[in-house]
């Protein structure tokens, strides 16, 4: 089930969940998140489930990246959890997204959660550069729709989601506002940073690779030498 516009919050270019280094989670908000996640984590592996619709997503780009980093083929296939769990590759990218969101779950409860959560998501933008994972503004926007997508999922998955009706259990097929709205500013935050740290990183190396300002190409052009 896609997570419609409706469900989210407006964002305006001055709203909190666009600023990286603020993400204005109320307590409610901060438990809700802990409780959904532990909720739609025993639904289903959302990592499995996030790269299925990464690699489904021709938006994204990210079959084009498993098939150059695993060296296989994958075709045009629709892929499902069970193919990513049969896979090497996706499935250390699905462990991968499992660690980190249980980690900065884990730190929601913090005093401090707010520069934790950057932090961390900071070091896995720059970790994606320095692995040559190279990402556009679309290939983001992608990412956190499909995670989003994925957490609201697994959440109607919950077989006690439901009400009876006419002698039969009618299927909740609605999330509250109040949790996609949580999801959203949560994610969006460590997107935003993930971005910062990506970019930080690309500039890093950039300088680094830069001919140093007092240098001078040798007439072989392969070297330099100080200048006088």
């Amino acid at each position: 089930m896609t997570l419609q516009d409706s469900t989210q919050p407006r964002v305006t270019p001055d709203s909190p969940a666009l600023n990286a280094r603020c993400m204005s989670l109320t307590m409610v908000e901060r438990q809700v998140i802990c409780a959904t996640w532990e909720k739609a984590s025993s639904q289903c592996d959302i990592g499995c489930e996030l790269v299925a619709r990464l690699l489904n997503d021709n938006r994204t780009r990210f079959r084009a990246l498993l098939e150059c980093k695993s060296g296989n083929f994958l075709g045009a296939t629709t892929y499902t959890v069970e193919d990513v769990n049969e896979m090497k590759r996706a499935r250390n990218v699905a462990d991968g997204v499992n660690c980190f969101f249980n980690k900065v779950i884990s730190k929601l409860m913090d005093d401090d959660y707010v520069d934790q959560i950057r932090e961390l998501s900071l070091q896995l933008g720059a970790m994606h550069f320095r692995m040559k994972v190279w990402f556009q503004a679309e290939n983001w926007l992608c990412v956190k729709n499909c995670l989003l997508d994925s957490v609201v999922t697994a959440l109607l998955k919950d077989n006690k989601n439901g009400y009876v009706i006419c002698g039969g259990v009618k299927r909740v097929q609605t999330v509250e506002k109040s949790i996609t709205t949580a999801w959203f500013k949560f994610v969006q935050f460590i997107i935003q940073n993930m971005k910062k740290g990506f970019l930080a990183e690309a500039l890093n190396s950039d300088s680094n690779n830069r001919p140093d300002k007092d240098c001078c190409p040798s007439p072989s052009g392969t070297s330099c030498t100080k200048s006088l």
